[in-house]
């Protein structure tokens, strides 16, 4: 988890009371724990015989999520952030663009009359008055594409910035993909953990690495004689 992250956590009050027990404590009768893997302060992954259990006690929602392990689909590293922050950023973008357009290719001074009342003098009508703030209202337009780029170049600076803190308050986890349509599980990872954790519970979950195990037992399946064991196998005749 990112320092940036955990300071606005405690800011906001979100950690709490860790669980004191024991994962044997959540296991059912005839289940046995087969892996642990730890991926950070209080945050851990257990494989047992039947489940996969996960631990999140740092993170906002349940402290705790157990899916049974058919429904595992994939673990794999991935990210997860203030995703609110994306789309502020994207829309302050998005406005920010059209307004530096406006400002670069419109030319406002080119058709609004700057000069119309320029001429007019103080006593023409006793209107001196109004028209020099209606003069100054057609000076301000004419330079309103002046000020679009202003404030277009502003927005997506602020647009820069909110995808920078989105970049630095993100934090690495470890995604559990279940299937059908249930939410994937996340789980807070240190940088110099979620590597060796994804292979091991690949190599748990899906047995990666076992297919050398696979081939012996199938070779050993095809060195047993005919007739050892097989009663319907041949090598005997019928009433012999």
């Amino acid at each position: 988890m990112s320092r940036l992250r955990r300071v606005l956590d405690s800011v906001r009050g979100t950690g709490g009371r860790a669980w004191a027990g024991s994962v044997e404590d959540l296991c059912y009768d005839g289940e046995s724990v087969r892996e642990r893997v730890e991926l950070g302060e209080g945050t851990r992954v257990v494989v047992t015989t039947h489940r996969l259990l996960a631990f999140t006690p740092d993170s906002g929602g349940e402290n705790y999520r157990a899916v049974e392990l058919p429904n595992v689909a994939d673990v794999r590293d991935g990210h997860e952030g203030e995703t609110n922050l994306l789309g502020q950023g994207a829309r302050l973008g998005v406005y920010g663009v059209v307004l530096l357009a406006v400002g670069v290719f419109v030319d406002f001074g080119s058709f609004v009359p700057t000069d119309a009342f320029a001429g007019a003098g103080a006593g023409q009508l006793g209107m001196g008055g109004l028209l020099s703030i209606l003069q100054r209202f057609l000076s301000l337009i004419a330079r309103i594409d002046e000020f679009a780029r202003l404030i277009g170049a502003f927005l997506v600076l602020f647009a820069v910035f909110v995808f920078g803190v989105y970049l630095l308050t993100r934090d690495r986890v470890l995604e559990v993909t279940v299937a059908g349509d249930g939410d994937p599980i996340r789980v807070p990872a240190d940088d110099d953990t979620i590597d060796g954790a994804v292979a091991d519970l690949e190599v748990v979950l899906f047995n990666t690495d076992a297919g050398g195990v696979g081939d012996a037992n199938d070779a050993s399946v095809r060195e047993t004689p005919p007739g050892d064991g097989d009663p319907l196998a041949g090598g005997r005749e019928p009433n012999e």
